[in-house]
């Protein structure tokens, strides 16, 4: 017959078992579902853009976007936010009363939808005496 001890000692080992095993299981990263190369689905042919995402531990680096190089971004919820609020695309714009400005891709963010990946941003110029200003959205598939 077992003693009380030996019954002790039983239930602290299949305790610490169970928690070893619990712990033992991989969960995939969130952030994987991004990491690919996509392209632009509402586009005219031809014209589609492509982004490349790769990740770095919690920050996901878009390439291939923005004019100037890579931009990096922060998951959180059900999508992600650019780090930079504010980005400069070094793309000049001449306004109609030839004044100048520069656009800025602003509150870039993404969502993933039925495999499809969803970028909105704000596109941003604005001169001394002018500015202009035009919500985006863009559909990309992985490829």
């Amino acid at each position: 017959m077992f003693s009380i001890h030996s019954v002790r000692t039983l239930l602290v080992v299949f305790t610490t078992i169970l928690l070893f095993s619990s712990c033992s299981k991989d969960e995939p990263d969130p952030l994987d579902q991004y990491v690919g190369t996509w392209t632009e689905t509402n586009a005219p042919a031809g014209n589609g853009l492509k982004v490349t995402i790769s990740k770095s531990g919690n920050t996901l680096t878009l390439a291939d976007f923005a004019p100037n190089g890579s931009l990096t971004a922060t998951v959180s919820g059900s999508g992600f936010q650019a780090d930079n609020k504010n980005i400069a695309t070094g793309i000049p714009q001449t306004f109609p009363d030839n004044s100048q400005g520069q656009f800025y891709l602003q509150n870039l963010g993404g969502s993933l939808s039925s495999g499809n990946l969803t970028l909105t941003y704000t596109l941003f110029s604005q001169s001394p005496t002018m500015y202009y200003k035009e919500d985006i959205t863009k559909v990309f598939t992985k490829k």
